[in-house]
């Protein structure tokens, strides 16, 4: 009997708590997405980045294509 109360609770809660775990998981999400959005620097395909820039500098030479 109290397996028949006890799946009756979790099938009542069972939205609620899927709600809960889902919005917890984004919480902890969005920070290292800002994190990664923070960190990564902004080019455009074929530019020069900043670290081909300071390769330059130092007198790096970029690698030719294969």
């Amino acid at each position: 009997m109290k397996d028949e109360q006890f799946m009756r609770v979790w099938n009542d809660g069972h939205d609620h708590f899927s709600a809960d775990i889902a919005r917890g998981l984004h919480w902890l999400a969005t920070p290292f997405r800002r994190l990664g959005e923070w960190i990564a620097l902004p080019s455009a395909p074929g530019e020069d980045s900043a670290f081909t820039r300071v390769a330059a500098r130092c007198g790096v030479r970029p690698r030719r294509a294969r």
